[in-house]
């Protein structure tokens, strides 16, 4: 079957909520986004060892960890010595010092804006991540930062935008995090210096169509802001072939 649930997205896991695959929606035209190819997920720090074999079992071969040199500090990456597991590190914050919301995303008035400093200020890194994608066609590969939700999400959003698929399906792929991370998201609530700071747990759509908004106006299409950063059209046509069927 090429269409699947939300409920057949979720990989169920112990400790890792909000660990999804990115298969089963629809494209425009007429294709379907490929399962077990892309699987965005939360940290892996506190996973179980069921997690772990849980994710291996279902084809997970490469890990792409997002999140800053603190939080990597704080909360260590149990796939980043897995003999199993082709392991990579890409900063898309580029911060070392980032815990939960860092400096430089504080200046913006809601996460859209942090998502489009994103795409400006992030594009070698966005670029290191795609370059990781075009070396495994086929392998399953799973990427992740602490909650699965913005980085994860923008690296999502890219990906589903990239292959053409329907515009609401990329922003309800986006704001399925929030409900996912309740439990997480009590923790870190009370972790907030403030209550602006706790916008920053939420996973509006509004936030996600201010980015595609920006995104077209600006861009066109994440095939063409892709293009901008540096990939080639012949490596975008493998991803869109790799990644839907």
């Amino acid at each position: 079957m090429l269409y699947m649930t939300r409920e057949e997205r979720l990989i169920p896991l112990e400790k890792m909520v909000n660990t999804r695959d990115l298969g089963g929606y629809e494209t425009q035209f007429g294709a379907y986004s490929k399962a077990h190819k892309y699987i965005r997920a939360s940290s892996p720090a506190n996973a179980s060892l069921k997690d772990l074999k849980t994710l291996k079992d279902y084809g997970v071969k490469v890990v792409i960890d997002l999140r800053s040199d603190f939080e990597k500090e704080h909360q260590e990456n149990p796939f980043q010595n897995d003999p199993d597991i082709d392991f990579y590190e890409v900063n898309l914050f580029d911060s070392s010092t980032a815990s939960i919301v860092p400096d430089e995303v504080k200046q913006y008035k809601d996460l859209g804006g942090v998502y489009i400093y994103m795409l400006e200020g992030m594009k070698d890194k966005f670029k290191d991540i795609f370059d990781i994608f075009l070396k495994y066609p086929y392998d399953c590969i799973l990427f992740h930062c602490s909650a699965g939700k913005d980085r994860t999400g923008m690296t999502a959003a890219l990906l589903l935008d990239l292959i053409g698929c329907h515009e609401y399906d990329i922003v309800k792929d986006y704001s399925e995090s929030y409900e996912n991370n309740i439990e997480i998201n009590e923790s870190l609530n009370a972790m907030m210096e403030n209550e602006e700071a706790k916008q920053y747990l939420k996973s509006s759509p509004r936030y996600m169509m201010e980015v595609l908004d920006y995104l077209r106006e600006h861009y066109g299409s994440a095939k063409e802001y892709l293009l901008k950063i540096g990939l080639q059209n012949d490596e975008i046509e493998q991803l869109i072939e790799n990644f839907t069927i």
